[in-house]
């Protein structure tokens, strides 16, 4: 089967890696570190806490696609979404739900800068969140008080309809994308948990 990257599975010779030549596998430049994953729930009481802070290890794509590596991170069922035939920009669709930050029956791609010393305060919103730390280091606390530092660029955390606040210890700035799904409220014990601030 033909290749997207290429006629072979060898990857040129780069002109910093005299070590390495033509015949080299792709495989030797493909990091193996993983991703960091940050996964928040609840406890059987209902408090938000911390449910699985991980590495996802990837695993080679075959010789189709040589040098590629994927890592599943988190996998929803269903959202189908009808952009692939529309041509507003999504940049323009205002968030109608929670906090302005959730749209209903959708998602909202966004990202947030936060200043040294910065905080975001405690909030919880019915939603799925992707939070990919880009730059600068997060403090993520939780409701039962812990606090687990991001401090990788790639850093994940699932955030499931808990409540958190965000801090940042500095010395720099800190970017972080963020992809919020709407979602149906966690429910512990019977008792659905919707928006919360503060």
């Amino acid at each position: 089967m033909p290749s997207l990257f290429g006629p072979t599975k060898y990857a040129p010779v780069h002109p910093r890696r005299e070590l390495i030549t033509s015949r080299t596998p792709i495989s030797i430049y493909v990091s193996r570190a993983g991703v960091r994953r940050i996964v928040t729930g609840h406890n059987v009481e209902g408090i938000a806490v911390v449910k699985r802070d991980d590495v996802m290890p990837s695993k080679e794509l075959g010789e189709a696609f040589p040098g590629a590596t994927l890592g599943h991170l988190w996998v929803t069922s269903s959202l189908p979404v009808n952009d692939n035939n529309d041509d507003t920009d999504g940049a323009t669709r205002k968030p109608d739900g929670d906090l302005g930050i959730v749209m209903k029956s959708g998602l909202n791609l966004q990202y947030t800068d936060l200043a040294p010393g910065g905080s975001v305060p405690m909030h919880r919103t019915p939603s799925l969140d992707y939070n990919i730390l880009i730059s600068g280091k997060l403090l993520l606390v939780m409701e039962d008080g812990s606090e687990t530092l991001a401090d990788k660029p790639g850093d994940i955390v699932v955030q499931r309809g808990t409540i958190h606040a965000w801090k940042n210890p500095g010395p720099e700035w800190a970017r972080w994308v963020t992809i919020l799904i709407d979602a149906k409220p966690a429910v512990v014990n019977g008792t659905p948990l919707g928006l919360s601030l503060g």
